[in-house]
């Protein structure tokens, strides 16, 4: 019962990614095709294969489960929470600079949708421990990351550079920054 139920919880994700990437995000002409598509590809990897191993796999712990689904259900909230914060945005590797929002999970995380993705990513293959997943998942992270800097050398080069960087030294990029006790 307990898998069909974290099933159910990769489903919402599925569909919510499918949704941002269709409906939310813009996809600029000056993403490179090949990017896309290669990043497309390594997500539907993702996604088929732990389909398949929720359907084939019967021999994984309650408490990987249990992991799996903190992981999920962390995931899936911190993509809904970006998703009405940010109102829109520009897919990865776009060269339009937009505004800056800082509110939210981007007073978390610089790039919350990027950690949401990983944290899904993260589960399926802890989950399953998949070479195949380990790979997309190494691959994936790399793209979150060249995506997130290039995205930030993009708009520290535009005019809102200043109200940036002092973002930057504020709010980590993939993970949150832990500030000092003020005594």
């Amino acid at each position: 019962m307990l898998t069909w139920f974290v099933f159910f919880i990769y489903l919402l994700i599925v569909l919510s990614l499918l949704w941002g990437r269709l409906r939310f995000f813009k996809v600029n002409s000056g993403t490179p095709r090949l990017a896309a598509l290669a990043y497309d590809l390594a997500v539907a990897v993702q996604m088929i294969l732990t389909a398949y191993y929720f359907y084939n796999v019967t021999d994984v712990t309650k408490l990987a489960l249990g992991i799996c689904l903190l992981l999920y259900l962390f995931s899936l909230m911190l993509f809904w929470w970006a998703i009405f914060t940010a109102k829109s945005l520009d897919f990865a590797f776009s060269n339009h600079v937009g505004s800056i929002v800082t509110t939210g999970p981007f007073g978390l995380f610089r790039h919350p949708f990027y950690v949401s993705y990983m944290l899904a990513w993260t589960g399926s293959t802890l989950l399953f421990n998949s070479l195949f997943l380990w790979i997309t998942l190494i691959y994936l992270i790399a793209f979150y990351t060249l995506s997130a800097r290039k995205e930030e050398r993009l708009i520290l080069k535009s005019t809102q550079a200043p109200q940036y960087q002092h973002y930057q030294q504020q709010v980590g990029m993939f993970l949150p920054r832990i500030k000092k006790w003020k005594l």
